[in-house]
């Protein structure tokens, strides 16, 4: 036996449904207020999101000039020969990266720069 306005009852589900998971995954990808790491053969180095700058780091084909700004960080200029990483979009999601690998150099977004552990599973 159908029930009447059971049809309307399902569409308010999922339409509310729908709402929560894209709320859900849009709090998850926080953009800014992060920091980027710049690996390199040479070390580690870590830059905050939240101050423009622009900086030259040496590997070992020559320069990679990275630019931070708004937020967001991209590769600029680099001395490997193909400059693939000048093209790639400027990184501002946790987790995101740009790799140089020619010249030994990789870009990536971490969360927040405290160190502190969240949680350990035995």
């Amino acid at each position: 036996m159908k029930i009447p306005g059971s049809l309307a009852g399902d569409i308010i589900i999922i339409i509310l449904c729908a709402v929560a998971v894209f709320f859900v995954f849009a709090s998850s990808q926080n953009s800014g207020s992060g920091y980027v790491s710049v690996q390199t053969s040479d070390g580690i180095y870590r830059y905050s999101l939240d101050s423009d700058r622009l900086f030259t780091i040496t590997g070992p084909l020559g320069d990679t000039i990275i630019e931070i700004r708004d937020g967001k960080a991209r590769i600029i200029d680099s001395a490997c020969p193909t400059k693939t990483c000048t093209f790639q979009t400027p990184i501002d999601r946790s987790g995101s990266f740009i790799a140089c690998l020619p010249n030994h150099v990789l870009l990536t977004v971490v969360g927040s720069m405290n160190e502190e552990v969240d949680d350990v599973a035995y």
